[in-house]
């Protein structure tokens, strides 16, 4: 099998994470901020904003080297250009930036509570397997990659 031993999608991870905060925040609300609408939305909606431009651009440069985004798919080459040079990951951070968005459109503490989970779920259960993969695969090539670019941020 030709593809990362991961526990699941990492979408299906995010959802999952912000249905247990919406869960937790039902049955134990924990406010983040005053009433501060305008400001809580405008926070969200930037984080919201700025993962859906990295997801695009991270996409783009995966499609443009041949590779395919789903992991459940074989990686035909490594990504080193645009956003992958500044991090390894830069789809997982943005599905942490939109769980960490939802913390601000819900007023609640819970969102950041489950973007730590998330982050938990996706290092452990998708990052470090998905390296275990590529190390296997593209050998020293992606060692150095590892090497001049870290893992998250």
């Amino acid at each position: 099998m030709d593809r990362a031993k991961i526990i699941a999608p990492p979408p299906l991870l995010g959802v999952a994470c912000i249905a247990l905060a919406f869960v937790a925040r039902h049955y134990k609300p924990l406010p983040l901020l005053g009433d501060g609408g305008p400001v809580r939305i405008g926070l969200g909606v930037g984080l919201c904003v700025l993962a859906a431009t990295i997801i695009f651009v991270a996409r783009r440069q995966m499609v443009a080297q041949g590779t395919h985004p789903n992991p459940y798919r074989p990686t035909r080459s490594i990504v080193i250009t645009s956003v992958y040079r500044f991090s390894r990951n830069p789809i997982y951070i943005a599905f942490l930036l939109v769980v960490l968005a939802f913390a601000f459109f819900a007023n609640s503490v819970w969102f950041i509570v489950t973007t730590g989970i998330l982050f938990f779920l996706l290092h452990f259960g998708v990052v470090k397997r998905e390296e275990d993969y590529l190390s296997q695969k593209f050998g020293d090539a992606y060692r150095e990659y590892c090497r001049q670019v870290r893992r998250w941020i």
